[in-house]
């Protein structure tokens, strides 16, 4: 990695996917909702998306990437996944699994590919914007480009 990149800049770079970080001014030394970085980045809290990792009931683990203004809908995320439940993950095995810290998550880049899930309303934007890796670090990227990068399939989970 180059000096100061994230994984997921290295990532994004390594893999020449079209796609623009940019830095949003925010406290360091505590996590930023979702919400609260929209408002500080001007940006439309429908576009900026949050990136949470879940586990099932069976012990699974995925990746899923909803919009900011939204909660997640458990149920059809476990329909989605052909499981019975789904919780958030503990934050240790979060951690673990991506490499990030917690508020910091990215959907590309992470320590361990999981399945990875966004939600249908990112389809409706010409680009969204995703965490980068580090608090404050958006990437802004077309929905179909950050499915492509990560494998992801989409859903209605909200």
């Amino acid at each position: 990695m180059a000096k100061g990149e994230t994984a997921a800049e290295r990532f994004v770079r390594l893999n020449k996917i079209p796609g623009t970080f940019r830095e949003i001014d925010v406290p360091k030394d505590r996590k930023t909702s979702a919400l609260e970085m929209a408002q500080a980045g001007g940006l439309d809290p429908a576009r900026l998306f949050k990136t949470l990792i879940v586990e099932t009931d069976e012990g699974k683990f995925a990746v899923v990437v909803v919009p900011a203004d939204r909660d997640l809908d458990r149920k059809a995320l476990a329909r989605a996944m052909n499981t019975k439940r789904i919780d958030l993950a503990p934050q240790d095995k979060a951690v673990k699994l991506t490499g990030y810290a917690m508020g910091a998550v990215s959907p590309l880049g992470q320590k361990k590919t999981l399945p990875t899930f966004i939600d249908e309303s990112a389809k409706g934007f010409p680009t969204i914007f995703v965490s980068g890796g580090a608090y404050g670090l958006e990437l802004e990227i077309a929905a179909d480009a950050l499915a492509a990068a990560a494998g992801a399939t989409f859903a209605a989970i909200c």
